[in-house]
């Protein structure tokens, strides 16, 4: 199964279906699609990773890049669905600490409505 990336809609948060490997070049297109999402004005936005089984140091990178850009625009990045590898990599790394994953699009799509607590809490 090849990289793909597309959007959607639902209840006002806009849904960006990831699959394939998430290496430096996917990173980079999924980037350069949330930079467009934000500079649109889509200020709640969710990584749906049901589809992403792999997850290396340069797609990491490039996940941390496109959190930074959604502070700057004044949105929220969640991700939903992580496999057990890559869920592996976003604890060994501490990336849960600063972009917060959910099991699933309903409990991302439900946070938004919950303050915001700042990272790590």
């Amino acid at each position: 199964m090849g990289f793909g990336a597309s959007t959607r809609q639902l209840d006002g948060v806009t849904i960006v279906d990831v699959r394939g490997r998430f290496t430096l070049m996917e990173g980079q297109a999924v980037h350069d699609l949330l930079l467009d999402l934000f500079r649109e004005g889509q200020r709640k936005v969710v990584l749906n990773f049901r589809g992403v089984a792999y997850l290396d140091s340069s797609g990491l990178g490039e996940l941390i890049r496109s959190l930074y850009a959604a502070r700057s625009h004044g949105a929220q990045l969640k991700v939903v669905e992580l496999s057990p590898r890559v869920a592996e990599v976003f604890q060994v790394t501490n990336l849960r600490k600063m972009l917060a994953d959910y099991p699933d699009e309903s409990s991302a799509l439900h946070s938004f409505s919950q303050p915001e607590l700042p990272a790590g809490k």
